[in-house]
């Protein structure tokens, strides 16, 4: 597998030159292995599960690009949102942590040509940093960002010595507003109508006609959705 990567790397010098200039470069999972990004990661838990850490329990197709913008496509991955941690298989079916941070991660779990995209590198926000995962919601002048939270609670049945860990998974909706940087989602509509004051007399005609409510992320999407999309140039 080495041997044959660094043919490939020969071979295609001049191809890869100029992605090295855009800082981005596309491999697959056994490449992104062999380039020390892996942690073993087993599949074993001492307790039965009831609800997931995982943002989908199955693998999914999906691509990382890590921070110094090294790009890999076409990776099986899962996404441990309690741990935060980002799980990759290689060909021969081992199952990996990613050991390095990183900016962007997509994946195409039930549809892969509507894959979801998940970044980092926003403020410091309630328990979150720079390092954590948001799935993006929706994307223009504002980001519509969702942290999911992971709580559980261990338990066992009357004279067992089984436990079971029940998961919930607690979203919290966040903008990311150019010059204000990370703000938590008001609950209350005229507060989130503030925020997007340049804009609130047609988001608020659009929130009465379509009988929206922002404490429905569907609703939210659309507000926000409204809101880029009147920024867009006619």
């Amino acid at each position: 597998m080495i041997r044959s990567f660094l043919l490939f790397l020969l071979l295609g010098s001049s191809c890869i030159s100029s992605k090295a200039q855009l800082g981005s470069y596309s491999f697959n999972s056994n490449v992104l292995y062999n380039d020390g990004y892996g942690i073993p990661w087993t599949y074993d838990y001492p307790f039965f599960m009831d609800g997931s850490p995982f943002f989908d329990t199955s693998f999914c197709t999906g691509s990382v690009q890590l921070l110094n913008g090294k790009t890999y496509r076409g990776l099986q991955l899962k996404l441990n949102l309690e741990q935060q941690k980002i799980i990759f298989t290689t060909d021969d079916g081992k199952a990996f942590a990613l050991s390095q941070p990183v900016a962007r991660l997509e994946l195409g779990c039930n549809d892969p040509a509507k894959s979801v995209v998940f970044r980092s590198g926003f403020g410091v926000i309630d328990k979150q940093n720079e390092r954590s995962l948001y799935q993006v919601l929706d994307s223009g002048k504002v980001l519509l960002l969702k942290f999911v939270e992971i709580r559980y609670k261990d338990s066992k049945a009357y004279n067992s010595n089984d436990m079971t860990r029940v998961y919930r998974q607690l979203p919290s909706y966040y903008l990311w507003i150019p010059g204000k940087d990370m703000v938590k989602v008001p609950g209350d509509e005229n507060d989130l109508l503030g925020l997007l004051q340049d804009k609130r007399r047609e988001l608020a005609d659009t929130i009465g006609k379509e009988k929206l409510k922002p404490k429905k992320e569907a609703d939210l999407i659309k507000i926000i959705n409204s809101y880029n999309r009147l920024l867009q140039p006619s």
